[in-house]
């Protein structure tokens, strides 16, 4: 069975600034009532949404890489122990 991803509120403004792009590109070709600004004005709301969806996003990964590093430390640092610690018993 599929998981399905919840839609946020953000997911789905993006997908609405995106059809709304899209339907004024197509009224501005076919010569009816949409005006460069109104264009602009979408366009770039729309990829302000992109990118703060993006933002968000290399905040998760970074933030997970950053407690990768720390696991990753403390495993190299238990190993060292336990070498150390094996070489003890075979001195002894």
């Amino acid at each position: 069975m599929v998981k399905r991803k919840k839609l946020s509120i953000a997911d789905i403004l993006i997908i609405l600034l995106f059809l709304l792009a899209a339907y004024l590109i197509l009224t501005r070709l076919f010569g009816h009532s949409a005006t460069d600004i109104q264009i602009t004005i979408t366009l770039f709301t729309f990829l302000g949404g992109l990118l703060y969806k993006l933002w968000g996003s290399l905040y998760k990964l970074n933030r997970e890489f950053g407690e990768f590093r720390i696991r990753t430390s403390n495993a190299f640092r238990n190993i060292a122990d336990d070498i150390k610690k094996i070489k003890k018993r075979v001195k002894a």
